[in-house]
């Protein structure tokens, strides 16, 4: 499993959501020019995708393909998340505590990837109605 930082996770998610096959994305990984990417996504400049290209070929396509950990994350960061990876909201599918999340609903698929993505500092919990919560361990 590939460990990475919270805007790297950020802008795969984005890169993954852009029509492109995993050799369109390498080939312009390699050239270097990203421009076709910053028309798709303005707000994003990708180097930290590229920064991570950079530290291996294979590492790179399994963060791609969501096999990563990130190395820290904060509260704001896994809502983030659970809106762009998880199309999740909160009032809809989770609520949302000073101190962490509770009454998560989604499915187990989702709930598996949350856990392998999550930094070791947050933990993921079945509760007793079927719901999931993430708070600090």
């Amino acid at each position: 499993m590939t460990i990475i930082n919270l805007m790297q996770a950020y802008e795969l998610d984005k890169l993954s959501k852009l029509d492109f096959t995993n050799e369109e994305i390498v080939r312009t990984l390699q050239t270097g020019d990203l421009s076709v990417w910053q028309e798709k996504v303005p707000n994003y400049e990708f180097s930290e995708t590229m920064a991570l290209f950079q530290e291996g070929e294979q590492l790179f396509l399994d963060a791609l393909h969501g096999n990563y950990r990130i190395k820290y994350v904060t509260l704001p960061g896994i809502q983030r998340l659970l809106y762009l990876r998880f199309q999740l909201e909160e009032g809809k599918d989770y609520q949302l505590l000073e101190t962490g999340i509770q009454h998560l609903t989604c499915n187990e698929e989702t709930i598996e990837k949350l856990q392998r993505m999550l930094s070791t500092n947050w933990s993921l919990t079945k509760q007793v109605d079927g719901t999931y919560s993430i708070f600090i361990s």
